[in-house]
Formats: C-alpha cells, structure tokens, sequence
C-alpha cells in the first residue's frame, strides 16, 4: 500500500494496538498489532519510514494515554508527541534495516531494533516513560510472560515482536502467492507462544506473612481547606486501620498520597498515626510527603512502629517530571498549570529495605514501579518482597489504574516475589510472584484488603544480572541497520 492509505493503515493500527493493553486487555491482539507497520515500512525510503512509524505512534499513544488529557491537552499532546517521535525511530531504522534482508535476518533484527527502542525511551528524556511496552499487553498470560524472571519484561516485548515479525512475513507470501513458506511461519508462531511455558513457573516459598492494605478513597467534590482535606483522608485510612484488629496482620500498608503533610512537623498528624499503629497493634508503611523547604519536598513511605513512633522512611527517587517537580522551571513559569506545582520533589539517595513481617521488604512509590532496573535496585539490596503504594485519583475511572497493576504484575515475575500494590482510590491488589493477582479491589471503594504472602528466598536471574537483553538487542539492531545501510549504498 502507498500514499496517504498507507499513513491511514498505520494511523488505524497504532489505535487498535491499544486494544492489547490494559483495560480492554486483548492481549494476543499485541502479536499482531504492529505487523501492519513492519509491512508498510519495509525497504521504505528513511522518510517514509519515520512518518510511518510517527503516525503509529500517534494512533497508538494517542489513545493509550488518553487519561492524561484528565491532566491538560496540552499535557496529553507534549506526551504524545514525544513518545511518537521514539515509535518514528523505529519506523525509519527498520525502513533501512529491512532492505534486501532475508526472512530470518529481518525478524531477528526488526524485534531487536523494537526492544533498543523500548529501552531507549525507558531512560530518556529526564528519566524515560514506559507506558506501551509491549509486555505489558502480556501481564496477564502468565505462562507467556515466565521469561521475564530470566530476562526481564524485555524478554517478553522480544517474543511479541518475532510474533509480529513472523506475521508479516506470513502476510508477505499470502500477497505473492508464496505459500509453501506459510507452514513453517505458523509453526514457528506456535512455538514461539508456547515455548515459555516449559519454563519453571516463579513463585515464593519463605516465610508467610500477613499484609493489610488500606485503601481510604478520596472524597471527590471535598468541601473545605487543603488541611481539613488531609484531615478527612487520615481519618479515614485510620478508622478502616483500627477495623483491621481482629484479622491480625504483621503489616499495614497506607498508599501513596494517604498523609500530605509532614507527620514529623504535624503534631496532629502522628498522633493520628500513632493512634492508628497502636490500634491495629501492627507496624505500618505510610504513604506521605516531607518538607524541605517552600520550593522542595520529598515524597516518602514512613515507617510507623507498632507503638506509634516514626522509624524512618524511604524517599521517592525517580519522580514525575511536569508531576512532581519541574524541570528548568524558569523556563516554563508561564504556563497557568504549573501554578499546581510550587514544590519540586527531591529525588532519595537510594533503595530502603525494611525489616518487618518477619522479612525484608523494599518499597518504590507509584511511577517508579514502571520501571523494572528500578525495583530491581530494591530486589539487590536485599528485598524480598514488595510494597507498591502509588495514587491514581487523579485519573478516575480511566485505564490508568489497571494500567499501574499491570506494572506491578510485570515486576513480581521478574524479580520472583509477592507486591503488595496498595491505591488510594484503587486498583489495590496482591499480586503472585508469577504475575497473577490473587486479589484485588474495585475503584472509588473505601475498603481494606487482607492477604497472606511469602518472602522469596532466592532471587531471579533477571535480578541478579539486570538489563542485558536490551543491550544485546541494541547490538543486533545497529548490525542490521549497519548492515542496511550498506545494502542501499
């Protein structure tokens, strides 16, 4: 296909691609989803290629991220764009890569030059965004996503991109009427999707422990000060902490955002907290947010002792940029949103474990769950479970929040333990070492949730040797272009 069909097709695909993802959840669509894209830009001119691929990512990122449009259009268009202009990247390489390639050689290096990608965004600009990966469209077929306990998520995104490379070679002999090829790409598709399964499946057999997560909700149309709001959201997430006394946990959990002011500073607030503690007779993880000074907070997790006192904290540090804090913000003073933001977060100096329940246990804060290297740092030193706490209220009933448990799913299988990921306002859930939510709540609920987990007793090779696939990939990827190039020349 040419012309202005071809940028429709690939405008289309990008969309539907979304479909794969969390909410709608269609995974094995992601095995074909990015094919049409592959086959249109194939061989292409460099141009034709990253416009190609700049269009997908439009259609694609555009509707992936439509909850962001809850935060400005403005927010959603920046994001977009950027997150297109790596889908562009892609286009074009595999535009050069793909030119007078054989079959094999084209799958191999058109998945490896998909992964580069994926990893490349992961950690560029001002620390990477991860939303789209395509393992994520995976989090739930837990036999197929087994790989990321020895390679992580990336291993996952590589088998989707050979399922979609695969696919439109197979569509290629259909169009030329080469057919005698197509047995072998659908059995090569078939073990590809099944082959992960003969792997071991992950799971977690150390000591067991009992964990509560608190999910206070947050009053939508709240009346009053932002002091009376904190006080409302405290109030809450201690009265259902006080209701949890009888189902004896070892550890409570309170979100991320639960107390947004200084329980150090606040005296009304630790007392609120030591009531609390003292009341479930049970040590606590709380979500809050700590001074600095009038420009500068850290956003942290608390750990309150059983007897109330404050014992120390983990401090975010990979934050929100634009969310969080603002990057050069002299430069970008003139735009009204910003106004939301007068304090800029302070990254921490690095992972906090903590020794409760019986075991050690690491925490990360909402957006750095994304990011598997991240929670990796957290498994090496020394985790062996892991407590999401991350706020969502922002983006209502949208597919974020399911979107935020699909990370969490992602990460228990590559570092083979339980995550406990607790929500303000939902999706809360425990999720199985390997990736299946063992229970969960619903959004907008007041509720609690109470669920009996493990501590891992060994780590997986993902998280002891870290991120080598994409590197491997990047090597593969800039061979074939290297490779492509000098097919053109």
């Amino acid at each position: 296909m040419t012309g202005a069909g071809a940028y429709a097709l690939a405008l289309a695909a990008g969309a539907i691609a979304t479909l794969a993802f969390p909410e709608p959840d269609v995974a094995p669509l992601a095995w074909v989803a990015l094919a049409p894209l592959l086959v249109a830009a194939r061989g292409a001119p460099l141009r034709r290629g990253l416009g190609l691929g700049l269009i997908y990512g439009f259609g694609f990122f555009g509707v992936l991220l439509y909850w962001q449009s809850l935060v400005g259009w403005l927010a959603w268009a920046l994001l977009v764009t950027l997150q297109s202009l790596f889908i562009a990247l892609f286009g074009g390489a595999w535009a050069v890569a793909s030119r007078r390639s054989n079959a094999i050689v084209r799958i191999a290096v058109g998945a490896a030059l998909w992964v580069a990608v994926e990893y490349l965004r992961s950690v560029i600009p001002l620390g990477g965004f991860t939303w789209g990966q395509l393992v994520q469209s995976q989090h739930d077929l837990t036999w197929f996503i087994r790989t990321a306990a020895w390679a992580g998520g990336w291993a996952v995104s590589l088998q989707v991109a050979v399922l979609n490379g695969l696919a439109a070679e197979l569509w290629a002999c259909i169009r030329a009427r080469r057919t005698r090829l197509a047995p072998a790409y659908l059995g090569a598709v078939v073990a590809v999707v099944a082959a992960p399964a003969a792997l071991p499946s992950v799971a977690a057999g150390g000591e067991r422990a009992r964990l509560a997560l608190v999910q206070g909700n947050v009053e939508r149309n709240f009346e009053g000060d932002f002091t009376d709001y904190v006080s409302d959201l405290v109030g809450r997430h201690g009265r259902l902490t006080a209701g949890l006394a009888g189902a004896s946990p070892d550890l409570v959990v309170w979100p991320e955002s639960a107390v947004a002011l200084d329980p150090y500073r606040n005296a009304g607030i630790r007392r609120a907290l030591t009531a609390a503690a003292r009341a479930v007779d049970a040590p606590m993880l709380v979500g809050s947010e700590l001074d600095i000074d009038e420009s500068h907070r850290k956003v942290v997790v608390v750990h309150v002792a059983r007897d109330g006192q404050l014992e120390g904290f983990y401090q975010k540090r990979h934050h929100v940029p634009f969310g969080e804090y603002i990057p050069l913000r002299p430069l970008f003073d003139w735009i009204p949103m910003l106004d939301q933001i007068p304090q800029d977060a302070v990254g921490g100096p690095g992972p906090e474990v903590f020794d409760l329940a019986g075991g050690p246990v690491a925490t990360v804060i909402s957006f750095e769950g994304d990011f598997g290297s991240l929670v990796r740092e957290s498994m090496a030193a020394g985790g062996r479970l892991l407590v999401v706490a991350t706020n969502t209220s922002t983006f209502g009933y949208t597919w974020n929040s399911a979107q935020h448990v699909a990370f969490s799913q992602i990460r228990a299988v590559e570092n083979g333990v339980w995550v406990a990921h607790g929500a303000l306002s939902g999706i809360s859930a425990f999720i199985r070492p390997d990736g299946t939510v063992a229970a969960s709540t619903p959004l907008w609920t007041a509720t609690t949730l109470v669920g009996d987990v493990a501590f891992a007793t060994r780590a997986t090779f993902y998280a002891r040797t870290g991120d080598w696939l994409p590197l491997g990939s990047a090597l593969v990827a800039l061979a074939g272009l290297a490779a492509g190039a000098r097919r053109s020349g």
